[in-house]
């Protein structure tokens, strides 16, 4: 098994450590580095309709494509006009003719008076017919020897249907982390037990690490449809998780374990762009340089706070009034990106910029901002692609979950990885849905940047950091998984091709 990521083997110095090895051949990722005697093997790329789905899953694609020229794998990406737009330029696309009453495109932005479920309804109803013709499509081009394998997000359950329906494999990618999805199908068996249960209560038995988890961190939202999607994966031949084995090995084969199946888990992770951008600082070229990068140039090492909560935030007025007091009261010069042009965001901004920097309603360059040797901790709803960035960039944490599997994450962070601190915690534990006053955001921060405990936080993210790049560069854990994924995949793919020769031979 891999090491614990609680007991890190060296510290390492992040001002100068930054910047990953990513070495290549042929000019193709290092993970094409594998035997390509036999055709490629085109993969189809299903995101959900949300943008902190799309960005890992699409990742992912752009480098299956980028494997193209050393006749590995080929990728295609199935989705709506609308996230077409951002998809990778070098990964070709089918578009999906998509319609929401409202005209709503993102899940992640749709208000709360819209139901979700019509919403996954609509994206069935788009995205299934668009997969199937796509696959045919493919299957047609290349003839006998084609082989072709969808790879779509967890929370398509139609997904592995379609795939089979058109006589290929299918893969599930999961965009949260592992341990967040192997505690939700533990604490999911024991829900029933919820009431006569204590407070706080331990995770199954056989959970890789004991954990105990208060009530009001099991978040229904993230289980209720759990089953459906569990029953749509057993469909796959295989799960990937947007991860890496020194991070969470121990998580995926207990997930693995749970069903008793053969079906194999790969990390493959961090699939974003994040790791292969991570910078020194300062770059030469300063004329193109971002605005905040440039602020950030100007600040001493480790000194700035970055807080951003997603793309959509989901914090009120009051609450952006105390966070704002309570960015201002810590003392530490802050980044604060918020994803909105609200009128009180507006009021925050003008209050807040002369103790910091504010950002708000455009896109910041959060992989660049973390890099950045100037950031020494980052606020955070705990979604998992802003910790596999933070991570990935060797950046300590203070963790103000919202919504969904974020609690879970933050659990992880802060009791198994031991590189965050609670915000809430800071606040007395207050409930989930009160208001965090100013003086807790600010204790948060505080602790979070120079407590007594922050130099063995800093060290023990450090160590990840180094584990997130080495994953991903030559020889590393996560191009071996995707490796061996594509090496079986093909291995499997070419027998189904064979046998669809063999079927239109006897037809004949």
């Amino acid at each position: 098994m891999t090491q614990s990521p609680t007991q890190p083997a060296h510290q390492t110095n992040r001002a100068n450590d930054r910047t990953p090895t990513m070495h290549t051949t042929n000019g193709a990722p290092a993970c094409c580095d594998a035997n390509a005697d036999t055709p490629p093997l085109h993969l189809i790329f299903v995101p959900f309709l949300s943008r902190s789905h799309f960005g890992p899953v699409t990742a992912m694609a752009a480098e299956a494509d980028a494997c193209h020229r050393g006749g590995r794998t080929a990728a295609t990406i199935v989705t709506t006009r609308h996230f077409a737009a951002m998809a990778p330029a070098s990964v070709p696309v089918r578009v999906a003719q998509f319609g929401f009453p409202g005209g709503h495109n993102d899940f992640s932005l749709l208000p709360g008076e819209v139901s979700a479920a019509a919403f996954f309804a609509a994206a069935e109803e788009a995205l299934a017919p668009a997969l199937g013709a796509a696959v045919r499509g493919l299957l047609r081009e290349g003839g006998s020897t084609a082989t072709v394998t969808v790879v779509s997000d967890a929370v398509l359950h139609w997904a592995p249907r379609v795939a089979r329906e058109c006589g290929v494999l299918h893969v599930t990618f999961h965009t949260i982390g592992a341990f967040a999805a192997a505690a939700m199908v533990a604490i999911h068996g024991h829900l029933h037990l919820r009431e006569a249960m204590p407070d706080p209560f331990g995770v199954d038995e056989g959970f890789p690490l004991p954990v105990k988890l208060r009530g009001v961190q099991v978040n229904e939202e993230a289980l209720v449809h759990l089953p459906l999607f569990r029953a749509a994966e057993a469909e796959s031949f295989a799960v990937v998780f947007n991860s890496f084995a020194a991070l969470e090995a121990d998580f995926a084969e207990y997930y693995r374990s749970l069903d008793g199946s053969p079906k194999k888990v790969f990390l493959v992770g961090p699939a974003r762009a994040a790791v292969s951008k991570l910078s020194k600082g300062i770059a030469a070229d300063g004329v193109d340089r971002d605005p905040i990068l440039q602020w950030l140039d100007g600040q001493p090492a480790g000194s700035v706070l970055y807080a951003c909560f997603g793309s959509t935030c989901g914090m009120g007025a009051s609450q952006l009034t105390e966070l704002a007091a309570g960015l201002r009261a810590s003392g530490w010069p802050f980044l604060w990106v918020i994803p909105t042009t609200a009128v009180e965001v507006t009021e925050q901004e003008e209050r807040a910029s002369s103790h910091g920097m504010v950002v708000a309603g455009r896109w910041a360059p959060q992989a660049d901002i973390l890099a950045h040797r100037a950031v020494g901790g980052f606020l955070s709803h705990c979604g998992w692609n802003s910790i596999l960035d933070a991570i990935s960039a060797g950046v300590p944490l203070a963790t103000w979950p919202l919504r969904a599997e974020q609690f879970l994450n933050e659990v992880f962070l802060v009791d198994v990885l031991r590189v965050g601190v609670r915000v809430r915690e800071a606040a007395g534990n207050a409930a989930m849905e009160a208001v965090v006053p100013a003086e807790a955001v600010a204790r948060a921060v505080g602790r979070l940047m120079g407590d007594d405990d922050a130099a063995a936080r800093r060290a023990r993210v450090d160590e990840l950091g180094v584990a997130a790049r080495t994953a991903v560069s030559d020889g590393g854990s996560s191009c071996g998984d995707w490796a061996e994924l594509i090496n079986q995949l093909k291995a499997l793919q070419l027998t189904l091709s064979r046998d669809r020769r063999t079927d239109a031979v006897t037809r004949d």
